[in-house]
């Protein structure tokens, strides 16, 4: 036989109490005694689900704000990129911007491409370039020909002794 909603709402309401109570130091034995529990250790195993709900919570709410935020990231780097290959520098240090808080909130600042923990920015950006392709389906063989030909630095050049002029 299902709970009535009313038995639902008195037990949330007593396990609520216990909890406070036990937060402010009360014993077991005498949150059995004052909210009617069978046994101290009934009010151990309710206090337990109580945290672990809570708990579970809390891990489900910071999982969809970090996919909000990877997301709001990923919207900022479509918006500029294509100035970012064209080597516009306000752009270039604004995606170097999102990609660094990208890094940070993902956790690939701490790792290097032998997974060990390290600050190796040749991986971190590896890492994220990987997880932009594959969030946004660009294909393993990139179309290199458009990436040659985008004029993203100019240029250089060099002197008669083949040093930069």
């Amino acid at each position: 036989m299902a709970e009535s909603p009313q038995v639902k709402l008195e037990r949330h309401e007593r396990r609520y109490q216990a909890l406070q109570m036990r937060i402010a130091g009360v014993s077991h034995a005498v949150i059995a005694q004052r909210l009617g529990y069978s046994s101290p250790a009934v009010v151990g195993k309710d206090i337990t689900a109580a945290l672990k709900k809570a708990a579970k919570a809390e891990a489900m709410a910071a999982e969809e704000l970090l996919h909000l935020e990877i997301n709001r990231l990923d919207r900022m780097m479509a918006s500029i990129w294509p100035k970012v290959l064209k080597g516009e520098v306000n752009a270039v240090e604004a995606a170097l911007k999102i990609v660094n808080k990208r890094a940070n909130l993902l956790g690939l600042d701490l790792i290097n491409r032998n997974g060990a923990a390290d600050t190796d920015m040749a991986s971190l950006l590896g890492n994220m370039l990987l997880q932009l392709q594959r969030r946004h389906n660009v294909p393993d063989d990139p179309d290199t020909e458009a990436i040659i030909q985008a004029d993203v630095i100019g240029e250089i050049e060099y002197d008669d002794a083949g040093g930069e002029a």
